[in-house]
């Protein structure tokens, strides 16, 4: 009997949460990404139409993936960290039929 494949996913990568309370200690607000789990994901490729719109946005897109479906992913508390790079999510796609969702990944400033 052959195996039952649930996840083709290959790498590993690290969902980073926004913490707004965080500040130093001159009591001054400091960005901090907080640890929340880990994601396993697929590289994908970057279309030339991607590339053109997020360079009309000023944010260049340099990199694509594809996780498992969780709707508690937003563009603006949440980050992506591959390996030392933390990446900025530019856009989400929904894929509802294989219950997956597509992520640009932008460098984050």
């Amino acid at each position: 009997m052959p195996k039952r494949l649930t996840n083709k996913k290959k790498w590993k990568a690290d969902l980073l949460l926004l913490n707004d309370d965080a500040v130093d200690e001159d009591d001054r607000p400091i960005i901090v990404y907080e640890f929340k789990r880990v994601v396993f994901y697929n590289s994908l490729g970057i279309t030339s139409t991607e590339k053109y719109q997020s360079r009309q946005d000023k944010r260049e897109v340099v990199k694509r993936i594809k996780i498992s479906m969780d709707r508690s992913i937003t563009e603006t508390r949440n980050r992506i960290q591959i390996l030392d790079v933390i990446y900025q999510i530019t856009r989400i796609f929904w894929n509802e039929d294989d219950h997956e969702m597509e992520l640009s990944l932008a460098h984050v400033d």
